[in-house]
């Protein structure tokens, strides 16, 4: 592979970008943008999907390169960057407490969504007679338990 071919395959190389939100850049930058059907793409007789920008039909990923040559991509939040829930800080909190590891108390983070729309979580513990119980409770119930117990 010679020296040209290998850097243009790098050039062609971008981030990610949801091609949605790269045809909205390119018409917002000023481009002629149209997004073909599916039947309209097979008619044309491309391989894949491909997209008139200003009068010219261009591949996925020459539409992104376009938009990363603008300097317009989706800049995407690291796990690092997101804000904690408020329930990941709740199971924390009860994880290191003393009271509830002495009732050997757990918060499960993952929640689910009941019938009447309720987001509840699951909270583990053993009771006085040594048997495990569950049950789910809603993140104000357990903020209010926390609260109650001096967890927080």
């Amino acid at each position: 592979m010679g020296g040209d071919a290998q850097s243009t395959c790098i050039k062609t190389m971008t981030k990610f970008i949801p091609i949605n939100d790269a045809l909205k850049a390119l018409a917002a930058a000023g481009h002629e943008v149209s997004k073909p059907g599916r039947k309209q793409d097979r008619v044309s007789g491309f391989g894949g999907p491909h997209y008139l920008v200003d009068g010219e039909w261009l591949s996925l990923s020459s539409v992104r390169a376009m938009v990363s040559d603008l300097g317009l991509e989706k800049n995407t939040k690291t796990a690092a960057d997101k804000p904690r829930r408020e329930i990941d800080e709740l199971a924390d909190a009860i994880a290191q407490n003393e009271f509830c590891q002495r009732k050997q108390l757990s918060v499960c983070p993952f929640g689910y969504r009941k019938l009447n729309g309720q987001v509840v979580y699951t909270v583990h513990w053993v009771n006085k007679e040594g048997e495990k119980k569950t049950c789910t409770k809603t993140v104000a119930w357990i903020r209010d338990y926390c609260k109650r117990n001096g967890v927080i």
